[in-house]
């Protein structure tokens, strides 16, 4: 019995998560990406709607350089020639990494409208990147059929990718 629903744990999250984004790396990426940048803000840079156009001018950015870097080693190693349907392959394939930052423009966007304050916006859209990395690590440890002790250490260890990112804003003038 204890096998099956190991099993069924082991296969749920990765089907949902699969229907979701088959390039869950891209998603992680884009989440740490989002979470540095809003991390990174300095004060005179810390409004919402600053948030918001960094938020996206990065989550581009760096978009566009993984479609760029995989279509140019996917001609490198010779498969064929590229066609317009590979470019929209690939870009398809790394959407998920621009679409992570999504749920931290959520709080951004409230402050931006003057919903909430300021402060409270970039304070929350950081807890909400932090909260994220955490489910990405109980996603995973899910998928691979760990217990109870192991989605913890799994949520631990991705926090700690979070905090990481908390404290190099602290140290950091």
């Amino acid at each position: 019995m204890a096998v099956a629903a190991r099993i069924r744990a082991k296969k749920l999250p990765s089907r949902i998560a699969g229907r979701r984004s088959p390039n869950l790396a891209g998603a992680i990426e884009g989440t740490i990406i989002a979470t540095a940048v809003v991390a990174g803000l300095g004060e005179a840079e810390a409004t919402p709607s600053r948030a918001l156009m960094l938020l996206f001018a990065t989550g581009t950015f760096f978009w566009a350089a993984h479609v760029y870097a995989v279509l140019l080693a996917e001609r490198i190693h010779g498969r064929h020639r590229m066609m317009p349907v590979d470019v929209g392959r690939v870009m398809a394939l790394e959407w998920p990494l621009l679409l992570a930052a999504l749920p931290l423009c959520l709080p951004i966007t409230a402050g931006a409208f003057g919903i909430i304050g300021n402060d409270l916006s970039l304070g929350l859209a950081l807890i909400t990147g932090m909260l994220m990395l955490v489910a990405w690590g109980v996603l995973f440890a899910r998928r691979e059929g760990h217990g109870p002790g192991g989605i913890l250490i799994a949520a631990f260890l991705n926090g700690l990718v979070g905090l990481s990112i908390v404290a190099l804003k602290a140290a950091l003038p």
